[in-house]
């Protein structure tokens, strides 16, 4: 899951070019289980707008027309970006909403430009004001022109404590604190919009955001759901998450819903007010797109696997090959072909209840008994992604690997003879621990397999099974009676702001909060609050890093894998590969015939 959640103030906007994430795009040709290996790339930040400039280059090979339809397990909860924080609805949602910046994939590179912004924005006082001017002629798919007023808009009812499991990057910049409702409750409850002091918009073609201090990292947050463009004439409120007419008014991308049967189905068709001379990330090649929603991921792997009928010119949206059904397909010539094997952003974690489980030597211990390499069994082995050491992904910037004894030097299979000694050592053998997870296939062999390896270690192990909807609830509860559950993350962009600012400042404890270890250590929270203000992007990684290495000290996790992704297309479809949020990149698919 890509969530997220919360702060930070890294310089990336401070120059145009740099190290930092990497999610490769992919290809179609994959490699074996032992590549492609989650990487370091670079992220271009597109200061002057050369980068920004449509139209689009042309995906080679491509043609346009025809329908393609996207299977995928489930509906989107909202469709109210301001709600918008997961890859899948983020993937879809930028497909109707433009916004002020956007990430574009050249040759696996990802390149921050601007979309309805001539750039990325400019600042002239390090960071504490941005300003920043659509490009002309960019208009909804009524044919209305799109003004930063409506981003505006946009943004003050962003503010509203419904929106809560949206992004609030630029609700807790702008009121320059993390309960950011108390200074500012949304533009429903307050009744009037943000002041000018903090964002201004002195005419429908300039917006200006102003900070209390330097937030360097502004650029990658307009990116986000909440500076999509919303003209208070046509905020539907409530009815925008689900109601096709509510989503259609605010359309500004390359297609526009039509229909909206929820949890069942969804269909776009072409926005012909869309101008590609302004835009240079999407493209219109289908004439339409289908949505499915229901089939789970061994009937998604059958049905393109198959491409029979109308399934050859489908595509699973977010993860479309199954685990137990990995090998047969990646072993075929032909179904390789269909498949994009990426790495991702996201590492995997089994979060350790620190409030449950308070002592330090119990935490080393069940770090040291885990059986990850029997847990990634279950999940396709090697193409479920390599082994995690680490907290943070290796495609942060500044990631480098490091060495902590009796951490990051552990065997993979485990070591249930050390972790007994250790609990015996500590007077703790036999040690309880309730295993918090889904009721899904593979996630029962997995539960079965992390139990297995934890027992052989000196634990005794409750199992406790749980619907999805379930688990999650419990699992964000601070008082849930979890002590080990399965967690991901991936960076809302390419700096450690957004993963240890978020999962593990102590500050951030409590019901629905990402820090679901509960960690909570005065010396990590002086230390993330330096770091925030580094400026120097290669410097502030590098702090990032030592963070990581300090946290992991006192184990509040442990790391299980940096995930790879298996994403298929039918036999018909072509320009498959992930985009920014390590996703099926819808905008760049066509038919083939």
């Amino acid at each position: 899951m890509k969530r997220k959640t919360l702060v930070g103030a890294t310089a990336l906007a401070m120059s145009a070019a740099m190290v930092a994430a990497g999610c490769s795009a992919g290809g179609q040709n994959t490699q074996g289980p032992s590549g492609p290996k989650v990487q370091e790339g670079s992220v271009v930040v597109d200061k002057d707008g050369s980068l920004s400039k449509g139209p689009a280059a042309d995906v080679p090979g491509s043609r346009k027309g025809g329908n393609i339809n996207v299977i995928f397990r489930q509906d989107s909860a909202h469709y109210d970006p301001a709600w918008t924080n997961s890859s899948p609805d983020q993937t879809l949602q930028e497909m109707l909403y433009r916004r002020l910046t956007m990430y574009k994939i050249d040759n696996g590179k990802k390149i921050l430009v601007g979309d309805l912004a001539t750039n990325t924005g400019e600042t002239t006082d390090g960071g504490k004001t941005w300003k920043f001017t659509l490009k002309d002629g960019v208009k909804y798919a009524d044919g209305s022109p799109i003004s930063t007023k409506d981003i505006k808009y946009a943004v003050s009812r962003s503010f509203a404590p419904k929106f809560a499991q949206g992004f609030p990057y630029l609700q807790t910049w702008l009121a320059d604190s993390d309960d950011f409702t108390k200074v500012y409750p949304g533009v429903y409850e307050a009744g009037k919009q943000l002041g000018d002091d903090k964002v201004e918009t002195p005419d429908d073609k300039t917006i200006i955001f102003k900070f209390n201090k330097p937030r360097p990292d502004l650029p990658f947050a307009v990116e986000l759901g909440t500076a999509v463009p919303v003209p208070q004439a046509k905020d539907a409120k409530d009815a925008q998450d689900q109601d096709a007419a509510a989503i259609a008014a605010i359309c500004s991308g390359p297609y526009k819903v039509v229909a909206h049967d929820v949890d069942k189905s969804l269909k776009l068709v072409r926005n012909d007010k869309w101008d590609p001379a302004s835009d240079a990330i999407r493209h219109q090649y289908a004439d339409t797109y289908s949505f499915e929603f229901g089939p789970q991921i061994d009937a998604v792997t059958d049905r393109l696997s198959a491409s029979a009928g109308d399934d050859k010119n489908s595509v699973g949206s977010y993860s479309a090959v199954a685990p137990a059904k990995l090998a047969t397909v990646m072993n075929d010539p032909k179904l390789k072909q269909q498949v994009i094997d990426t790495p991702t952003t996201q590492v995997n974690v089994y979060s350790i209840n620190n409030t449950r489980v308070t002592d330090i030597n119990v935490r080393k211990a069940l770090l040291v008994a885990f059986p990850k390499e029997a847990a990634r069994l279950q999940n396709g082995g090697p193409y479920y992604g390599d082994y995690a050491t680490t907290l943070g992904s290796p495609s942060l910037l500044g990631w480098s690997k490091y060495d902590l004894p009796g951490v990051t030097d552990v065997d993979p299979k485990g070591d249930p003879e050390k972790a007994k000694k250790m609990l015996t050592d500590a007077g703790k053998l036999g040690y309880e621990i309730s295993l918090g997870y889904t009721q899904t296939p593979t996630s029962e062999k997995e539960a079965l397999a992390v139990a297995d390896g934890l027992e052989k270690g000196g634990f005794k192990v409750n199992k406790l099974p749980m619907q999805s909807k379930t688990f999650l609830n419990a699992r964000e509860q601070f008082n849930n009676n979890l002590d080990l559950y399965w967690y991901a993350w991936a960076p809302d962009w390419p700096t450690g702001a957004t993963v240890y600012g978020e999962l593990y400042d102590g500050r951030k404890v409590g019901d629905g909060r990402p820090n679901n270890s509960h960690f909570k250590n005065d010396a990590v929270n002086s230390e993330l609050d330096r770091i925030m203000q580094i400026v120097d992007p290669a410097e502030q990684g590098k702090a990032f890093n030592e963070l990581d290495k300090k946290i992991m000290e006192q184990v509040p996790a442990i790391p299980y894998v940096y995930q790879r992704r298996q994403l298929m297309v039918g036999s018909n479809v072509g320009g498959g590969a992930a985009d920014a949020h390590d996703v099926l990149n819808l905008n760049s698919l066509f038919l083939k015939s």
